[in-house]
């Protein structure tokens, strides 16, 4: 679903943030990118998802070579889903307003019947439609963000640190979530996230970064077994 090859991008002019990136993303699977703050993770997401372009390399959704393809576009026409990791909901706005939101370009009447999809998929949603977003709490938020990527059923969906400051009880709900979404919506997830061992508990693969490149990728099982993962990353979560 995701293909990117020997990635190179930044901000700068001259300096470059990732440093030959490869990365793959399969139908259905979940894989997260860990590592130090700074390492790319996020700029790694921000590419993929269109925010921005890389200087070299090609990204693929689905086969197709979307480098150069914006994010309104991907996520109207490339079937992608993105969820920030700050500001992803509306907050004056309603539970329903914000699904009804996700699912603009679609016909009135399947809008309606994909956000009684997403009720059912999560009750939260349902118990709350008419709430506020701003009434919610810090996991029914993260769950409403979700929810409104999904609208459009995105067949990639791209997540930004969705257990952001959240408590540990709630960062279960919210993984619960990202792994429920994955079964029953068939969806291929990448995920950003600092909080590893959770992380890798939902995952089937991951990639570690280090200084914009890849220091270790493997299945999720593995590299919460390997000792190198301390090295590179459960030891230096400050860095």
């Amino acid at each position: 679903m995701i293909s990117v090859k020997e990635l190179t991008a930044g901000y700068t002019p001259g300096i470059d943030i990732l440093n030959g990136i490869d990365l793959e993303v399969g139908r259905a699977e979940i894989v997260t990118l860990l590592g130090p703050n700074g390492c790319g993770k996020s700029t790694l997401l921000k590419c993929i998802a269109g925010y921005l372009f890389p200087r070299q390399g090609q990204i693929y959704l689905e086969g197709d070579d979307v480098g150069r393809t914006p994010v309104h576009l991907k996520v109207r026409h490339c079937a992608l889903g993105f969820v920030p990791q700050t500001e992803n909901v509306f907050a004056a706005l309603s539970v329903r307003e914000n699904l009804l939101i996700g699912g603009q370009f679609l016909h009135p009447r399947a809008c309606q019947e994909r956000l009684q999809q997403l009720c059912e998929l999560y009750p939260v949603l349902a118990r709350k439609l008419d709430a506020a977003a701003a009434s919610l709490s810090g996991g029914e938020r993260q769950i409403l963000a979700l929810g409104r990527a999904l609208m459009p059923s995105p067949r990639t969906l791209l997540l930004d640190e969705p257990s952001a400051g959240l408590s540990p009880k709630v960062l279960a709900e919210v993984f619960e979530a990202i792994e429920h979404t994955r079964r029953k919506e068939v969806v291929a997830i990448l995920m950003v996230e600092q909080n590893a061992m959770e992380a890798l508990g939902i995952s089937d693969r991951a990639y570690v970064l280090a200084q914009g490149q890849v220091a270790l990728t493997g299945p999720a099982r593995q590299l919460l077994e390997d000792p190198r993962m301390r090295e590179l990353y459960l030891g230096d979560r400050a860095a």
